[in-house]
């Protein structure tokens, strides 16, 4: 049987991260060996550049933004992905479909952030939870108490969201996000059984 990459994907508040950590939960629960992860890491996440304009909205150059988000993906991938997925099943919290959607946004080509990816692995299974960017931004206010820069405009997260459904992959399962926390995981396990099912 092959070990699944299973990559999680949606807008902030969607439920990704909880939606993973039960999925986890379960394979674990089955003997099944499970690594979860998430993209980008905390090295991208902390650096001063990216702070700032998470933060902030202070950029020079959103194109060396998006290259620091492509680096941080090669060393993940190289150093954690893949060698997960050589002892058991790894679970990611959000993928290269993050960038493509929020870098978009945020007016850089899509063909360049194709272009400074290369060999970025194609996971077994992309789950989408989908959610109106209103709703969104409802939940991370209630969820953080405040919004970063880019969560104080809801068009941004329009953009995001409609970038996100042009260029998931074929075989994604997109969820509404707001179905129950318990009916999305039944159908997540419904769609991880059938491929474990059809030894991918």
């Amino acid at each position: 049987m092959k070990n699944l990459l299973i990559a999680f994907c949606g807008l902030d508040g969607s439920g990704k991260t909880t939606q993973l950590r039960l999925l986890a939960h379960w394979l674990s629960s089955n003997q099944q060996v499970v690594l979860t992860t998430r993209q980008p890491s905390d090295d991208y996440r902390n650096n001063d550049r990216v702070r700032n304009y998470l933060d902030n909205g202070i950029v020079s150059n959103m194109k060396a933004i998006a290259l620091l988000a492509a680096a941080d993906r090669q060393n993940h991938i190289f150093e954690v992905v893949l060698p997960g997925l050589e002892k058991g099943h790894v679970l990611t919290d959000r993928y290269l479909y993050s960038s493509f959607a929020f870098f978009k946004a945020r007016g850089v080509d899509i063909d360049f952030i194709r272009s400074i990816n290369p060999d970025v692995p194609e996971p077994d299974l992309t789950v989408f939870l989908d959610l109106a960017p209103r709703v969104t931004l409802e939940r991370v206010a209630n969820r953080d108490g405040s919004l970063k820069f880019e969560e104080r405009n809801s068009k941004i997260f329009k953009n995001v969201r409609e970038t996100f459904l042009e260029v998931l992959p074929e075989n994604s399962l997109i969820l509404d996000a707001q179905l129950s926390e318990n009916d999305i995981h039944k159908i997540i396990i419904n769609k991880v059984k059938e491929l474990l099912n059809n030894g991918l």
